[in-house]
């Protein structure tokens, strides 16, 4: 009997280590990207459980504060493109000033939703009144987006990201490098949203992480079928 070698030739070695190699890579890169939203998640539900503190510099993300400010009417931002039971609203953004300082934080006072005209934007009045804000910090990617005009002109503002690197250029005064998540309690408060601290679940992640291995697998099998076959011919 004829024994088989296996001699797939140059050129299908060389696509199989290419293809090979990235669709590993892939796997592996989904993999971490899972566990990475998984720490974040956990992160996010363990600040959840802890006592709200006064916001201070050394505050991070997820941190759950309080802050004592005055409210800025006049420059209110709404978040374009966010859907709450089928419904498509927006996000409000309020500048409060903070108490015995310079510096000014976004207060995300909830979910409006939007007017039968897009050029009709809803009552988001505010009165400049002092307050104290309990909520979450977060600091927004940028997100995917539907316009290349990210933000328009006139106050109030709509914008097509919640992202801080966007709607910072559009104040003259110094902003908190996060964004206050306000508590359902809040006087002023529309309708809360809860938050969702990663865009994409770590099983999401874990399922590409699968199909990329998966891939990797049947390309192997080709390479193996293919260098026998084509040495039988």
């Amino acid at each position: 009997m004829k024994s088989q070698k296996f001699n797939p030739g140059k050129s299908i070695t060389t696509f199989f280590i290419i293809f090979a190699s990235v669709f590993f890579a892939l796997g592996l890169w989904q993999i971490e990207r899972g566990q990475a939203k998984a720490n974040i998640i956990s992160e996010f539900e363990n600040n959840l459980k802890k006592d709200a503190s006064a916001f201070s510099e050394d505050s991070k993300k997820w941190d759950k504060v309080f802050i004592n400010g005055t409210w800025d009417n006049s420059r209110q931002i709404l978040v374009d493109n966010v859907i709450n039971r089928g419904v498509a609203g927006y996000k409000v953004l309020t500048p409060l000033k903070i108490d015995n300082s310079d510096i000014f934080i976004l207060v995300d006072r909830g979910w409006i939703s939007r007017e039968a005209s897009r050029q009709t934007l809803p009552n988001i009045e505010i009165n400049n009144i002092k307050e104290k804000v309990l909520g979450t910090l977060e600091d927004p990617e940028l997100g995917f987006v539907l316009s290349d005009i990210l933000v328009s002109d006139d106050w109030p503002k709509v914008s097509q990201t919640k992202s801080l690197k966007i709607i910072s250029k559009e104040y003259n005064y110094s902003l908190a490098s996060f964004i206050l998540v306000a508590d359902p309690i809040l006087k002023n408060s529309l309708e809360y949203l809860k938050i969702i601290p990663t865009n994409m679940m770590p099983a999401k992640h874990y399922g590409y992480s699968a199909q990329w291995f998966t891939m990797f697998l049947v390309l192997c099998f080709m390479f193996i079928w293919l260098g026998y076959r084509k040495n039988e011919k």
